[in-house]
């Protein structure tokens, strides 16, 4: 896997989060932010924007399935130009939808892009990404309540890790 790279920071106001055809919307983003959002509202945040330890489990998700999209359908992920931008298309939806000023979203997306690099240097997401693969393999034979099941589990294990390097962190 590469290493999340400064070279993926986008203008959200540059950023069109519908740019991704539907079919890869509906394997890629759609069903991570549904999770995410989910996992979110019970952690008492009803808007996932402001549950850091989700919004990184989201950007984690969207990454791996934009990868596995990737590996899996190389003519189709060159036609789509935003894909390797997916998660933070991601995010730009749910600060959107939050209403958050362009000035705001620009410093969220920052924020984020640091903590996920910090995550991602100290191995703290690697437990996660098994069941994000088999979400994959769910979500191409159709199975969505399958793959959601896994995403869930993808995004507590994710948020369980989060907490826990925070601890050890600080």
């Amino acid at each position: 896997m590469d290493k999340p790279d400064t070279a993926r920071r986008l203008d959200p106001e540059q950023l069109d989060p519908d740019a991704l055809d539907p079919r890869t919307y509906h394997r890629v983003i759609g069903p991570a932010l549904k999770i995410a959002a989910n996992v979110a509202a019970k952690r008492g945040h009803p808007t996932l924007h402001d549950d850091m330890p989700a919004m990184l489990a989201l950007v984690e998700m969207v990454t791996r399935l934009a990868d596995l999209f990737g590996e899996h359908y190389p003519a189709a992920a060159k036609e789509e130009p935003m894909l390797e931008h997916a998660a933070t298309g991601a995010c730009v939806m749910v600060f959107q939808q939050a209403k958050l000023p362009a000035d705001a979203i620009g410093q969220c997306l920052a924020a984020l892009e640091t903590a996920y690099r910090q995550l991602y240097e100290h191995d703290v997401l690697d437990e996660a990404r098994p069941f994000i693969a088999m979400a994959w393999e769910h979500l191409e034979d159709e199975q969505r309540d399958e793959a959601e099941k896994c995403l869930q589990q993808a995004t507590e294990r994710t948020i369980a890790a989060i907490e826990a390097w925070q601890t050890q962190v600080h």
